[in-house]
């Protein structure tokens, strides 16, 4: 008989390859990369005329100091940069610095959150980043953040923290009649009715989608479930949302790309499998731009929904 020594026995470990693009559903087609840059990007804006796309660069800086004490030290510095891009094509333009949540207004100017000055405040500019305009002045709440105007460019909507929670706030485009509207964050208004708001909030340990009539005050409730369903945003002709949530795995918490009707109807699943989606927003071709952390880095994409 002839022993078997444990120096024989290999052990074969499977490693898990991560995806390169995000899975995408039948209901989903021209699944496209937009961005591959090695800096975290986040929350695109696509201009007026769908030529253009703003969106978030999170640059992260690593310096070593030494320090005759404590040793080597490594000291990481994270900045928030705005970046415009002409879509299709691969040259970025970095916009703003110290800046976040790019949004298109109507005419072509840009609104953000300027993070520079002591409390991030909203600042206009126009599309090229040059000439800041301070919108809001921080006196009401902190961290201003999220902007979106309304179409008829006299509105501005964002959120604020009051009190510790996130407020959503409205100012004209100059920064007068501030108002306080509801409790929630990640408000978009609707391209096609500016009495139209949709936003998130929590319900229970929940975040879902709501919308809000400005006009009236009523609030609807569109998204319910053991999950959280987040980050929605209207089509330009407002009939539909696009939105982010965990439903097809709630215990793996994988956030993928839905849409669904207005009303909350007619939901379809675009995205799925082992990648995390966010922040969706319409061109005006219909196509959906999103980030995704598809090959481990987070960079913009686009689909285009077979809509119901």
């Amino acid at each position: 008989m002839v022993g078997i020594g444990l120096s024989n026995c290999v052990t074969t470990k499977t490693q898990t390859v991560f995806p390169t693009a995000p899975g995408t559903t039948s209901n989903a087609e021209n699944l496209t990369r937009e961005t591959s840059d090695p800096e975290a990007e986040t929350y695109p804006s696509v201009s007026p005329d769908g030529k253009f796309l703003l969106y978030n660069s999170l640059l992260t800086t690593t310096t070593w100091n030494y320090d005759p004490n404590r040793g080597l030290n490594r000291n990481i510095d994270k900045r928030m940069n705005i970046v415009k891009k002409e879509i299709g094509k691969p040259v970025r333009n970095p916009l703003v610095q110290n800046a976040s949540d790019p949004t298109w207004t109507p005419n072509g100017d840009v609104i953000f959150s300027y993070v520079k000055p002591v409390k991030p405040v909203i600042v206009r500019s126009n599309n090229n980043g040059i000439g800041l305009n301070y919108i809001s002045q921080g006196e009401m709440g902190d961290a201003d953040a999220s902007p979106s105007m309304t179409h008829d460019g006299k509105k501005v909507i964002f959120t604020t923290l009051i009190g510790g929670a996130r407020m959503i706030c409205s100012m004209d485009a100059n920064g007068g009649s501030y108002t306080v509207i509801t409790e929630g964050d990640h408000p978009r208004t609707n391209p096609y009715d500016d009495s139209k708001l949709i936003y998130n909030n929590r319900v229970g340990n929940r975040t879902q989608i709501f919308t809000l009539d400005l006009r009236t005050g009523q609030k609807t409730q569109l998204t319910t479930g053991e999950y959280n369903n987040f980050d929605g945003a209207f089509s330009r002709d407002g009939r539909y949302i696009a939105f982010c949530s965990n439903r097809e795995n709630p215990t793996r918490n994988n956030n993928h790309l839905y849409a669904m009707r207005a009303d909350g109807t007619g939901l379809i699943q675009l995205t799925q499998g082992e990648t995390n989606e966010g922040d969706p927003c319409w061109g005006p071709d219909g196509q959906i731009y999103f980030h995704s952390n598809a090959e481990r880095n987070i960079n913009i994409w686009k689909v285009r929904p077979r809509l119901q």
